[in-house]
């Protein structure tokens, strides 16, 4: 339970979500941007993110950070940089344990 908790308060933050909704499809979310390696090869730089998100560069170094501890993300360095893709097993399984908690049933009624 401990874990959901902390999972969902990095989630509360409305930047952050909206970080991972960007990393899911980063190539229409940062169409008007460019890096130098394409988004399905290291995933988003770091900055492009900032940009996106207009927050300094502390503050998109935490919002990445809490996204990274919790595994909702992972990190890849190249060189001075830092690319970001979504995590799409550990984000599952946030929120299936969320649903899990709630006992919340998502099963579709057969003749639906």
């Amino acid at each position: 339970m401990t874990a959901l908790n902390e999972a969902l308060k990095v989630l509360s933050s409305p930047t952050r979500r909206a970080v991972l909704t960007w990393l899911k499809d980063p190539h229409r979310s940062f169409a008007g941007y460019s890096q130098l390696y394409d988004f399905s090869v290291h995933g988003v730089c770091a900055s492009l993110i900032q940009d996106k998100a207009g927050l300094s560069q502390p503050a998109t170094s935490i919002c990445l950070k809490a996204l990274l501890d919790q595994g909702f993300v992972e990190a890849s360095k190249v060189g001075k940089w830092t690319y970001y893709r979504r995590n799409e097993e550990r984000i599952q399984a946030a929120m299936s344990g969320l649903l899990t908690d709630l006992a919340v049933d998502i099963t579709i009624p057969q003749g639906s």
